[in-house]
């Protein structure tokens, strides 16, 4: 009994890792309609890997403008973030014949590099214990 007492009071000094909240605003919705798609990433080697995400959310757009979302409980470090705006509902981003977007679509930090996708470099960002509150601007091609 005693050694479950000493136990369970040492876990309770145990320092709980550190978690911070990542708020995002996604501007510049034009349609009322579709849902914003968005992906947060931890690695390089993942980024931009639909199936290597940190976390995601799917949520309806019902206004344009901005949305504004909240990422809470990620531990301090490098991030970054991919989204876009599936206009039509068919749940992935469309592109023309050249593979070119034909939906809004942003990155953390606003890269957007002529005819590629951003890299890991240009699209992640810090996120410090206190949180960080970014802002990413949806556009076409």
């Amino acid at each position: 009994m005693m050694l479950q007492v000493l136990i369970c009071g040492l876990l309770a000094f145990t320092p709980q890792p550190k978690s911070a909240d990542c708020r995002i605003s996604f501007y510049n919705l034009q349609a009322a309609r579709g849902n914003l798609y968005v992906a947060v990433y931890d690695a390089p080697y993942d980024f931009l890997n639909t199936q290597k995400v940190k976390a995601k959310q799917i949520v309806p757009v019902t206004k344009t403008g901005a949305i504004e979302l909240s990422f809470p409980g990620l531990p301090p470090g490098r991030y970054a973030v991919s989204c876009f705006h599936d206009l039509n509902g068919n749940g992935t981003l469309d592109t023309n014949m050249w593979g070119i977007p034909t939906e809004p679509y942003g990155f953390s930090n606003n890269a957007r590099p002529m005819h590629r996708a951003p890299n890991w470099e240009e699209a992640s960002f810090s996120l410090t214990e206190n949180g960080n509150a970014l802002k990413i601007r949806l556009e076409t091609w």
